[in-house]
């Protein structure tokens, strides 16, 4: 039945052939596989064309994407004012142990690339990005649409949950607030010898300062202003195997609005990653990390504690944060005892201190995983994680100290 379909697709092929072309070709089977013969003079290595073998200009549609469902326990002591607070809670399928993206993709042609990655969680229907891509030649890409913006690594490379290695996300790569808007981008790479690079600019809206000194990437909201953002990512392969990767990112906004006390305040963050992995008997080895940092030049702000509005505070509007994760996997022969792999990562990150909204967190996460494929896992995680605000009398913030313990059971697969 396969055989005859093939051969009727052929036929097809052929009468469209002849009413678009008005040229007669054959079909002839070599192997398991039919051809078409495109000219009958031609020397045998350019004489055959596979029937499946697309014409110039040919649009092709295909859907990827991913899946993460998982089941979490946690365990919270809350402090404040002396008062310890406990409650314990189990999810499944909540904000952080849920997602389903299909990712759809429509090649138009040899040049365009239409990309649009809905994303369903626990917290509703999102887009995580929505473009339309220009291939003008080997190692330059334009991209315009709803961008990934290139800050660090870990967003638009490393979110996924079947390649994350751990459940949970490193909460200073998360807290940047860069994420996605809408913009353009050029990015691409080159062979330097037998080094690499690589390179992803973008120029998207500007961000939105709000009253206490936040700085917000607005995403599908829009912007308050009339800036715009530049965020670039350079990176640096210099090993022959592309084994190690060295990356620096910076961003700059002007945040506050066109007019107004606050039309001159801007953000400046960067960041630096490394990524590198050594794979030979009888261990392979995977190190990631990334240090990140964001500045808000100097303002006052309205002081929380008054009502009335009428007086102001300033701080160092500074915060930074790393993260750094390690994985071990045995290579050996042994079909089940390759497939485990077990990760380790610490991160921390800062708000500025003296802030209303100074908070400093620190996240242990361990866990095991079990590879089905190379695109699909299984993990049973644990996180520790302390988040501590500190006493301010001068803006009425009280002490508050929260830790969690939690046990995680999650499943991923790339679609």
């Amino acid at each position: 039945m396969r055989k005859i379909l093939t051969i009727a697709f052929a036929l097809l092929l052929i009468q469209t052939a002849r009413a678009q072309e008005k040229d007669t070709l054959e079909v002839t089977k070599i192997g398991d596989k039919y051809f078409v013969i495109v000219d009958h003079k031609a020397p045998d290595t350019t004489k055959y064309q596979p029937i499946d073998h697309h014409r110039k200009f040919d649009s092709h549609f295909m859907v990827a994407g991913l899946t993460t469902i998982g089941f979490n326990h946690q365990i919270i002591s809350n402090t404040s004012g002396g008062i310890v607070t406990k409650h314990k809670t189990n999810n499944i399928g909540d904000a952080d142990n849920f997602e389903f993206s299909p990712m759809l993709l429509w090649r138009h042609g040899d040049k365009f690339l239409l990309e649009f990655e809905p994303s369903f969680t626990a917290g509703g229907l999102g887009v995580n990005w929505a473009d339309v891509s220009y291939f003008v030649t080997p190692g330059v890409i334009i991209r315009a649409g709803y961008l990934v913006l290139p800050f660090g690594t870990y967003s638009k490379r490393l979110a996924a949950g079947w390649i994350n290695k751990l459940g949970y996300d490193p909460i200073s790569a998360t807290s940047t607030g860069v994420g996605s808007d809408w913009g353009i981008e050029l990015s691409g790479g080159a062979q330097a010898g037998k080094m690499k690079i690589n390179y992803d600019i973008s120029l998207s809206n500007g961000f939105n300062l709000g009253a206490d000194g936040q700085v917000s990437n607005p995403g599908l909201s829009g912007n308050t202003n009339m800036a715009k953002t530049v965020c670039a990512r350079f990176g640096w392969l210099p090993l022959a195997n592309s084994s190690l990767e060295i990356g620096v990112s910076g961003l700059y906004s002007r945040a506050g609005l066109d007019t107004g006390a606050n039309r001159n305040v801007s953000t400046i963050m960067g960041a630096a990653d490394v990524q590198y992995i050594y794979a030979k008997k009888p261990i392979q080895i995977t190190f990631k990390g990334q240090y990140n940092m964001a500045y808000v030049t100097n303002h006052n702000y309205t002081n929380p504690s008054d009502s009335t509005g009428a007086t102001t505070y300033a701080f160092k509007n500074f915060s930074q944060g790393y993260y750094a994760m390690l994985g071990l996997r045995p290579v050996v022969d042994n079909k089940v005892l390759r497939n485990f792999e077990l990760a380790g990562r610490i991160s921390q990150y800062s708000t500025p201190a003296g802030s209303a909204w100074e908070n400093h967190v620190r996240q242990i996460d361990v866990g095991i995983d079990y590879w089905i494929n190379w695109r699909t896992v299984v993990k049973l995680c644990y996180e520790n994680l302390l988040q501590s605000n500190p006493y301010n009398g001068t803006i009425g913030v009280s002490d508050n100290k929260t830790l969690s313990h939690i046990i995680q059971v999650q499943f991923s697969i790339q679609l």
